[in-house]
């Protein structure tokens, strides 16, 4: 499996381990995440192998910081679908976030940034202000 794919299945798994850490995937997280899967060029029946193998895919980020970066979006972007922000999606995408080498702050401050606005969505070039003012140092 090339690490372009593997990189892919494994932010897919990300996303659905997300949907489900509140106990209530709902139908916009299912269908944001089919959406993402469709643009990935990644089939039905392989997201169908990601939703049963949860827990045996290995973690693998991309190491190009622009990926990082949408990756991270579309994770928050899931968070704040369903308008409703629990504390275990929050653990978790401090988690993630943190697993993908992001900075403590750049973290707190998307995840702040999320909380605030009413519909719990970060955009994209809010992200990259973020990003830009922690890793351009």
């Amino acid at each position: 499996m090339d690490n372009l794919y593997q990189e892919k299945i494994s932010h897919l798994n990300d996303l659905i381990k997300l949907s489900r850490v509140d106990g209530q995937e709902s139908v916009n997280e299912v269908h944001f995440i089919n959406s993402v899967a469709d643009r990935m060029g990644i089939s039905r029946e392989d997201l169908k192998k990601i939703r049963e193998k949860n827990d045996s895919i290995i973690f693998t980020p991309p190491k190009d910081m622009y990926q990082i970066m949408m990756q991270y979006h579309r994770i928050i972007i899931l968070m704040g679908i369903d308008r409703i922000i629990s504390d275990s999606e929050m653990d978790f995408c401090i988690d993630i976030g943190i697993k993908m080498n992001l900075k403590p702050e750049a973290i707190r401050e998307i995840l702040e940034l999320a909380v605030e606005s009413p519909r719990h969505i970060v955009p994209i070039d809010e992200i990259e202000k973020i990003f830009f003012r922690y890793y351009n140092k």
